[in-house]
């Protein structure tokens, strides 16, 4: 069965060259293939940047050319005469035929100049002149819409930017409805006064005529695309023209043109070609974008001729090869056969345990096959020599398996003896460590207790240091205000003193207006008296003005003299009563005063009596303050002694706390070299185990060993030597 499923040296040689003629031609294939690709899309590269350059040069040449037509226009005679005569159609409506209407002559000159430019040029879709005015001047003779208003066209807009320079507009629909490009540009009369803006219109159909004259391969087409991303030209399909470039459903390329790279791969769905390989340049004059895509297929065309007739080359070369290799292999390698014959016979007989060690095998051949053959009756004379040693060292090694267990025997008792002494001396250690280890916790916190006390003591020095700050402090107090109480006591005696003056002297002033109260009654009843008198005087005046009239002539003069009497009785009434009011508020006055000079009286009898219990109270208050500064005093020589103890308790704190530390520090060396006697007994340990191990290992190799010489015994014993 193994021999039919067997396969020849010479077949896997055959197959051997072929395999690796095949990798060397798979790899010659790989690196022609990468270099011929890479070689075929530079050619695509540059052959794209000559064409597109050179497009991008006629686009600006193109352009140029307009811009030139158009300043010959702008600054022509005709255009420099525009005036308001110049037709609008802003205020019209409906659809105004340009030649039913009669034309200025201004206008129809600017007409004429424009026709002379549309037909010299064939690329003019339109020329025509918008004025400041609303007019509006062109070269076609159709219809225009009413309405239109040519300043407020986008063309207009972008020419008013420009102040005289021209300037290309974006795409736009003309008044014919083709889609345009504008070139426009301000125009000024002879005095440089602005009149309005002049255009050209090129259709894009003509920019489309000039890319599709460019070619790089079956499948290949071009597109021109303007700075908003409307596509203005495209050789591939016409129908995208004036559609922005995300309408087209090219994900792809709306990236590569928004990207900075100038080559990228491009995939277009739905088309015969699906990845397309792209470049582009930028036009400086225009800012348009000129894209060239060209089909993977179309640029790989002359790649994939050459791979294939390289592939079948190296296929049929292949081939011939490994027949060839396969008949000379055959006969080189017949010998081998007759040595794998006869090492064939010598394993079947060592298989079935008769094995011959004395047979040879006869070859002839003097190359590298005789010596193969040689090589093997060396081998084989030098495998009867050992085998024949062994049988003759087979006892004696079965006699050292079995001294070697009863050694083991012995040494594995030891081992675990000497592990147990190791298992309890680490049980001891490591309860030491854990006394260690308690001790140390403990003196840790007698460490934080002391330096907790340090602290408490430090704050108490504090504390009892501005305890005495403060009584010296209040004992000054006490000081002063012992001097204020002196002061004021003085200051109650004079007030005192004063105040028994002045109620002497306000009992005077009592009496001496109770006596000006008396004279003032006085006053009253003389001017009573006197009142009375003038009463009287004043009716004796009236009796003798009486007797003088009865007197007539001769007592003419008596009556004069009663005249005057009664005169001076009615002025002596009159001030009588005057005095008499006057009187009367003096007397009102003076018994105001009376009332409050008895107050006064009885004030300063209640002053003086407040003045001696106050003074009686300040007493008091020095009398306490005297013996609050004694006090003080004790409690300044107090505080004193106090803080004397605590400054020798808070340097023994520190004394004990220096102490402590060191007992810290010598525990934790101690706990350090616990640590480290443990982890040596651990050592030790593990290395017990491992010894442990290794004697139970040994033992089992010893009883392998006996196993293996019984074995080798067997073995050996096959072989005829």
């Amino acid at each position: 069965m193994a021999n039919k499923n067997r396969v020849s040296l010479s077949s896997k040689f055959s197959a051997c060259v072929i395999l690796i003629i095949l990798a060397i031609v798979g790899i010659s294939s790989v690196t022609t293939s990468i270099f011929f690709s890479q070689n075929c899309l530079e050619n695509f590269y540059g052959n794209a940047a000559v064409e597109l350059s050179e497009f991008s040069d006629s686009i600006s040449m193109f352009f140029s050319a307009k811009e030139a037509s158009l300043n010959v226009f702008a600054e022509s005679d005709a255009v420099k005469a525009a005036d308001d005569t110049i037709h609008s159609f802003v205020n019209e409506t409906g659809s105004i035929p340009i030649l039913g209407y009669e034309k200025s002559p201004a206008e129809a000159a600017i007409r004429k100049v424009c026709k002379l430019f549309a037909k010299s040029d064939s690329d003019i879709a339109e020329i025509y002149l918008g004025t400041k005015w609303g007019g509006y001047a062109t070269n076609f003779d159709s219809s225009m819409s009413g309405g239109y208003d040519p300043r407020k066209r986008g063309w207009y807009e972008t020419a008013s930017r420009g102040n005289g320079r021209v300037m290309i507009t974006d795409a736009f629909a003309s008044t014919v409805g083709a889609t345009v490009v504008g070139i426009t540009r301000s125009a000024y009369d002879e005095t440089g006064a602005f009149i309005g803006n002049a255009s050209i219109e090129v259709a894009l159909d003509t920019l489309t005529e000039i890319l599709e004259s460019l070619h790089l391969g079956e499948g290949s087409f071009y597109m021109m695309v303007q700075a908003d991303g409307t596509v203005l030209a495209d050789t591939g399909i016409r129908k995208t023209n004036f559609k922005n470039i995300s309408e087209l459903s090219i994900p792809d390329l709306v990236d590569f043109l928004r990207s900075s790279e100038e080559h990228g791969v491009v995939s277009v769905p739905g088309g015969t070609y699906t990845t397309y390989f792209a470049a582009k340049v930028t036009n400086a004059k225009t800012g348009y974008q000129i894209v060239a895509l060209c089909p993977k297929e179309t640029v790989f065309a002359a790649f994939y001729k050459t791979l294939s007739g390289i592939i079948l080359i190296c296929g049929i070369f292949a081939v011939v090869v490994a027949v060839c290799m396969a008949a000379g292999t055959r006969k080189v390698i017949h010998p081998l056969k007759v040595i794998r014959n006869a090492i064939s016979e010598n394993a079947a007989q060592i298989a079935n345990g008769k094995a011959d060690l004395t047979k040879r095998i006869d070859v002839t051949s003097r190359n590298e096959i005789g010596d193969v053959a040689a090589s093997f009756n060396v081998f084989s004379e030098k495998l009867q020599d050992i085998i024949g040693s062994m049988k003759l060292s087979k006892n004696s090694l079965a006699s050292a398996g079995t001294k070697l267990q009863g050694t083991m025997l012995g040494a594995m008792s030891a081992i675990e003896q000497i592990g147990s002494s190791i298992h309890a001396f680490s049980e001891a250690l490591q309860s030491q460590t854990a006394s260690v280890g308690k001790t140390a916790g403990s003196v840790d916190k007698i460490l934080r207790s002391i330096h907790s006390l340090e602290s408490l003591v430090q704050t108490q020095s504090q504390a009892v240091e501005g305890a005495s700050s403060a009584v010296e402090q209040m004992i000054g107090n006490i000081g002063e205000v012992n001097r204020s109480v002196d002061k004021m006591a003085s200051s109650f005696e004079m007030l005192a003193a004063d105040a028994e003056d002045g109620a002497k002297t306000q009992n005077v002033l009592q009496q001496e207006i109770i006596e000006i109260e008396n004279q003032s009654k006085l006053l009253n009843e003389a001017n009573s008296v006197i009142a009375s008198i003038a009463s009287q005087t004043n009716l004796l005046a009236m009796n003798a003005a009486i007797e003088a009239a009865h007197a007539g002539e001769a007592g003419k003069g008596f009556a004069v003299v009663a005249d005057e009497i009664r005169k001076l009785s009615e002025t002596s009434s009159s001030q009588s009563k005057t005095i008499g009011d006057q009187l009367n508020r003096i007397q009102t006055t003076i018994g105001t005063v009376v009332q409050a000079t008895q107050r006064g009286v009885q004030g300063y009898a209640h002053l003086a009596g407040e003045i001696q219990e106050t003074d009686f109270v300040v007493r008091q208050i020095k009398a306490a303050m005297t013996e609050q500064q004694d006090g003080s005093v004790q409690i300044t020589s107090a505080l004193s002694r106090l803080n004397d103890s605590t400054q020798q308790v808070q340097t023994a704190s520190q004394t004990m706390t220096a102490d402590s530390q060191m007992i810290m520090d010598e525990m934790r060396t101690l706990q350090k070299d616990t640590d480290v006697m443990k982890q040596g007994m651990d050592d030790m340990g593990a290395s017990a185990e491992e010894i442990t191990s290794t004697g139970d290992a040994l033992s089992e190799i010893s009883v392998l060993m006996e196993k293996s010489i019984g074995e080798i015994g067997r073995q050996v014993d096959q072989f005829t030597v």
